[in-house]
């Protein structure tokens, strides 16, 4: 704990940064955020011109969306550019520098290497999620609003588990680039729609191995007062929090246990 201070100096030059070239930053902001309106638009017409994708209508669907992008955005704060950085800085030795320090280095690199690029990202998931509730007439009630933010929490455990399970191969193999773009983007695609909508297969692994419908899809059930709860208890829909803590759990293990098999290239 002596040391939190050191990892929250770190967060906040990166944040003054923000303040020093807020133009250019805002500039950014603002071309990133209209990329994913886009994003949403495209969802709204898709499902506005079909009525419905499996019995999910045009704002559910967008709520899914929203709630995959929020949590998504809030592990990107910390956990994007060291994973995406991992497997570079094993190869040319940057890692060696990193372990020198007599701090906990996954603490030192999201800390370090904290990203001001998802303000927006979490803006515009926030600003749908409130237009979801009232088109949707779900009433931001007190447990409304607490259960949303523990799902936000778990959801954002799930995504950054995924971030560390598919970046820590890079201790052993020489380029995990596939393993990222298969199991952190195209797999997790399947999520931006109800999994309801999918074969019972795609259910199953979206659920028990890769289980990225926590992140959305059940908690989902909660607000959209539905009953997609496939072949699977209705009680899922209170397990992302869980699933999240159990996950990132594993996953910092799995970090620590590559750090041990590392070595140095020397140079």
């Amino acid at each position: 704990m002596s040391r939190l201070p050191l990892y929250l100096a770190f967060i906040k030059i990166k944040l003054n940064g923000v303040v020093e070239y807020r133009g250019a930053f805002l500039l950014t902001s603002f071309s990133k955020a209209s990329v994913w309106v886009t994003e949403f638009l495209l969802i709204y017409i898709l499902i506005s011109k079909f009525k419905q994708i499996a019995g999910w209508g045009t704002y559910e669907v967008m709520f899914l969306y929203a709630l995959s992008l929020a949590s998504y955005s809030f592990a990107g704060f910390f956990l994007f550019h060291p994973c995406m950085k991992l497997a570079s800085r094993i190869q040319s030795g940057e890692f060696d520098e990193i372990l020198t320090k007599p701090i906990n280095p996954f603490l030192y690199l999201v800390c370090k290497e904290f990203s001001t690029g998802y303000f927006n990202n979490v803006i515009v998931a926030i600003g749908v999620i409130i237009i979801c509730f009232n088109k949707l007439q779900i009433t931001l009630s007190a447990m409304n609003l607490l259960f949303l933010v523990i799902v936000l929490f778990g959801g954002t455990l799930i995504q950054g588990a995924a971030f560390l399970f598919t970046s820590v191969p890079a201790f052993w193999i020489t380029n995990n680039n596939a393993l990222i773009d298969l199991f952190m983007f195209d797999l997790k695609r399947f999520i931006q729609y109800p999994i309801s909508a999918y074969s019972k297969f795609l259910q199953v692994l979206l659920t028990l191995l890769f289980p990225y419908a926590f992140i959305n899809f059940y908690p989902a059930q909660y607000f959209l007062k539905k009953n997609d709860f496939l072949m699977f208890h209705p009680l899922v829909q209170f397990l992302t929090p869980l699933i999240g803590i159990v996950l990132f759990t594993l996953a910092l293990m799995f970090f620590f246990k590559g750090i041990k098999h590392y070595n140095s290239t020397g140079s």
